[in-house]
């Protein structure tokens, strides 16, 4: 695919806030700004607690663009479902058609008894993406939806809305990125994307970080979103920066996250975090977000970064001391029970003062060893 810019800045300086979130979540920047921010996991892992059942899979990286100016190819249409609550979610469309698409929605009971839609919303401009806001949904509700208006790319997509409680069940992963000229996504990432998208009832993925190598690589991303079609028209997407997404305007322009935030889903409560040297917060603001999302909370307490605080890299044994400084303490004040990471492109599970730690960055990545001397409370697969 021949790379393309798909709108111009010029067209994308209106001010734009982001639907009301039940979490801390806001889009506060401006469209010509477009400031983001990703995340990423990896491996399949099924745990059970507090009634959440979360499976963690391998995913992708997210890295580095030049500036939003950098040629950004996407296949026609490419829809990403972000930021879902109980009752509303955020959908992004990217093309590289000069058209004014316009989302057709309903449930799922609707659209079986009739094959129609019954609801539909426009859009605004923001960068490269029109940004779609659907508000006043059912909670834990599957719903089904096409983008109009852009030619013959009418896909029938779905998502589906949080349940208030009870159990959520979602996917995990990192570390997609490529490696080239050894592989690409397309012979990794997809692989592993595609079987996370046969999972049944999944309500969202999270990609933990680096989602791809080279974040100024146009081509790398649209092998992204090749590889990501099948599942990211089965549910909602969300990211977390690595420290390969470094042009966090780009970032924030495909996946509309603006600095850490969390997410209620059941009996969870899902608070992502930015550990790298771009994150808009240091670590010390982000170890309050931590304290504050869940000072009331009562239920399963999960938190979601692309840096593990211990690992037993060879590269950095013994994991990262700022995240064990800043953020641990928060971690075991706060009551948290799990915290998933990638980075190291391993599988690692490490328990310390009652918390577990789960690295699993192998979403397409190229494997990192572990000290054969494990760091204490890792636990052996």
């Amino acid at each position: 695919m021949t790379g393309k810019r798909l709108f111009s800045q010029g067209n994308g300086s209106l001010p734009y806030s982001a639907l009301p979130m039940s979490a801390s979540f806001r889009e506060t920047d401006t469209m010509n700004r477009c400031n983001g921010h990703f995340f990423t996991v990896q491996y399949l892992i099924v745990l059970a607690i507090f009634g959440l059942m979360i499976c963690a899979v391998p995913a992708s990286a997210f890295t580095n663009s030049a500036s939003l100016s950098a040629q950004v190819p996407h296949p026609s249409i490419e829809a990403v479902v972000t930021a879902t609550t109980h009752t509303t979610t955020v959908i992004r469309v990217l093309t590289d058609r000069q058209c004014f698409p316009v989302i057709q929605y309903s449930t799922t009971s609707r659209f079986a008894e009739s094959g129609t839609f019954d609801n539909k919303v426009t859009g605004i401009r923001s960068c490269s993406s029109y940004v779609f806001g659907l508000m006043d949904l059912e909670p834990g509700t599957r719903y089904y939806y096409r983008v109009k208006g852009c030619g013959d790319d009418e896909k029938i997509r779905s998502f589906a809305t949080f349940p208030v409680t009870g159990t959520c069940s979602f996917v995990i992963y990192g570390d997609s990125r490529e490696q080239v000229p050894l592989y690409t996504q397309t012979e990794r990432h997809k692989l592993v994307a595609d079987r996370i998208a046969d999972e049944q009832d999944i309500l969202f993925v999270v990609n933990s970080g680096d989602l791809v190598a080279d974040s100024a690589d146009g081509e790398e991303w649209s092998r992204f979103f090749n590889s990501t079609d099948k599942l990211r028209s089965r549910t909602t997407y969300i990211a977390v920066p690595g420290n390969h997404d470094k042009d966090r305007a780009l970032f924030r322009d495909l996946f509309g996250i603006a600095g850490p935030y969390f997410l209620d889903c059941g009996n969870a409560r899902i608070l992502l975090l930015d550990s790298t040297d771009e994150a808009n917060e240091n670590l010390t603001e982000q170890a309050v977000r931590v304290s504050s999302a869940f000072s009331s909370f009562h239920g399963a307490e999960i938190v979601i970064l692309h840096h593990p605080p211990y690992s037993s890299d060879e590269k950095h044994y013994g994991g990262w001391e700022n995240l064990q400084k800043e953020l641990v303490p928060a971690f075991q004040e706060s009551g948290v029970r799990l915290v998933f990471s990638s980075h190291v492109h391993a599988f690692e599970q490490v328990t310390r003062d009652g918390i577990t730690y789960i690295t699993d960055a192998r979403g397409g990545a190229p494997a990192y060893p572990l000290n054969i001397t494990r760091i204490p409370g890792s636990v052996r697969a």
